[in-house]
């Protein structure tokens, strides 16, 4: 049931580059989105099954994974900029102080 925000699209590539406007925009509802389930999480939501083919982990474990998977592309997303000569890439710190956390 995943359906990413305007102008974002679940497949395929844009006809244009996203704006930074709209990447910061995504990233700050996302934010708000984790912080609203954390908030909301309870005994029983996180005990509760999620069936996949390849798993069925609980909710809670299926959090900690998707942040392990998350982790793991932004450290092959580094590594390739780093290889195309991109120095300079503090986007963690950059990321806390756009979005004011």
């Amino acid at each position: 049931g995943f359906a990413p925000p305007t102008p974002f699209l679940a497949d395929g590539l844009p006809e244009q580059p996203y704006t930074k406007d709209h990447i910061l925009g995504y990233l700050n509802a996302t934010r708000k989105k984790c912080q609203m389930m954390a908030e909301s999480l309870t005994e029983e939501k996180a005990k509760r099954r999620c069936v996949f083919n390849w798993m069925s982990p609980t909710f809670l474990e299926l959090q900690l994974y998707s942040m392990r998977h998350v982790q793991e592309h932004a450290g092959q997303l580094s590594l390739f900029l780093g290889q195309q000569g991109v120095r300079g890439i503090d986007w963690i710190s950059i990321a806390k102080t756009v979005s004011g956390s």
